[in-house]
């Protein structure tokens, strides 16, 4: 069972590196190229539209943020 949560941990530390890595390059992209260079897509005002989102829940939104922080963190 232990082997279950290490496979299952170690996944998904692999999925996390992987999305931060398309957010950044997504970024990057729209930063060089303008917006919906990627995909047809705006990064930045997706990764605004949830900051904002966060910012405006309250003390909903801390949790929130400070459980996603911890999340990306690893610790």
């Amino acid at each position: 069972m232990d082997n279950v949560f290490k496979y299952f941990n170690g996944f998904f530390k692999g999925l996390t590196g992987l999305i931060m890595t398309v957010l950044g390059l997504g970024v990057a992209v729209e930063i060089l190229f303008g917006g919906g260079s990627m995909f047809g897509m705006t990064v930045i005002d997706n990764v605004m539209a949830v900051i904002n989102g966060l910012g405006g829940a309250g003390f909903a939104g801390l949790v929130g943020l400070l459980v996603l922080f911890s999340l990306l963190t690893g610790k």
